[in-house]
């Protein structure tokens, strides 16, 4: 009961709920989940460890990249499912899948090298 208690805890918060509603669409590194939900690095990189320690999210390392994804547990999509059906404001839901599907590391990547950080 107390691992179900932390997840829903984790997702009590509406940056940590939409990043893994995003993660429902596919793996994605810190940088593009920045993009879509328009806050800093540290502020993603915080939320991201939580939702670790809470059991929704997995990290892998891919190249040089790390990505993150929906843990591996088969309760974890059956209750984002089970949310999202009782989530009254889907227009913000689908923007970010839209913003998403636009997304890749690689653009993150040539957006780093132009502003200089």
């Amino acid at each position: 009961m107390k691992q179900l208690i932390n997840m829903m805890k984790a997702l009590g918060e509406e940056n940590r709920f939409r990043i893994v509603m995003m993660l429902r669409e596919r793996p994605l590194c810190v940088c593009e989940i920045c993009s879509v939900l328009d806050i800093s690095l540290s502020t993603v990189s915080t939320h991201l460890k939580q939702l670790s320690h809470a059991g929704l999210v997995q990290r892998q390392k891919d190249g040089r990249w790390v990505m993150y994804r929906l843990a591996d547990d088969d309760f974890v999509p059956e209750l984002l499912k089970l949310l999202q059906n009782r989530f009254s404001d889907t227009k913000q839901l689908e923007t970010d899948r839209q913003l998403v599907l636009k997304a890749s590391p690689e653009k993150c990547s040539a957006l780093l090298r132009v502003s200089g950080a």
